[in-house]
């Protein structure tokens, strides 16, 4: 997998140079003594904000930009992408202590496809300057788990809101195996009133069989 990466498979022809853009002091220098400890890393230069970045790319351009994902006054989405697209040469890898699902994505969709967050392991951030250099995806496990979490939410059916607490007891009562028939008198109404609701139900759960009423009922927490 393109995030299970082990160092000591990297070959490197020349050192990767790396400029740092963070608000924060103190991250900049912590950055800084990483890339200077590493005999594959070549520090190039560190900026605290986005005019300072754009005056340093006319005279230097790094093989990595670090930049931290911040407000919109600074490092924004939109000036990030900005410099994806005016200097493609350089490869971006987004440090951030934002992990919301919804920061996430803005900064995937700029078409960035290196992130991870401020309290990565020191192990994890240079997988991730590695990954890359050589153009190759690497995400923190963190941010791994928030991807994931989403796609795993969004393919997992959700109760509709428009159900009614009446329409909810009918649906559990017929995916336990009771008919209509049963179900009407279970709960003192008629057997038409039973097939109205059966037939609003199917129409808002997008069914058409009992077996998929089930199916449904279960994925979306109707039945226990």
């Amino acid at each position: 997998m393109l995030f299970r990466i082990s160092l000591n498979k990297f070959k490197l022809l020349e050192k990767i140079k790396i400029v740092i853009a963070d608000t924060a002091f103190i991250v900049r220098r912590g950055l800084k003594h990483l890339i200077e400890e590493n005999g594959d890393f070549e520090f190039s230069g560190e900026v605290a904000n986005a005019e300072a970045l754009t005056e340093l790319f006319r005279t230097t351009l790094p093989h990595v930009l670090i930049v931290d994902h911040c407000c919109d006054d600074c490092f924004s989405v939109g000036f990030i992408e900005t410099i994806r697209k005016e200097y493609p040469s350089v490869q971006i890898l987004v440090i951030s202590h934002e992990k919301s699902h919804e920061q996430i994505n803005k900064i995937l969709n700029i078409g960035i496809k290196n992130y991870v967050l401020k309290d990565c392991s020191e192990d994890e951030l240079k997988k991730a300057i590695y990954s890359c250099s050589m153009n190759k995806k690497f995400f923190s496990n963190d941010v791994i788990d928030v991807i994931l979490e989403n796609e795993i939410a969004q393919k997992t059916p959700k109760p509709q809101d428009d159900i009614t607490e009446r329409e909810l007891e009918i649906i559990q009562l017929l995916v336990n195996g009771n008919r209509p028939k049963e179900v009407a008198e279970m709960l003192h109404i008629s057997l038409f009133t039973v097939n109205t609701h059966k037939k609003n139900i199917y129409r808002k759960l997008g069914v058409n069989h009992s077996y998929e009423l089930a199916k449904y009922a279960i994925e979306a927490g109707y039945i226990k």
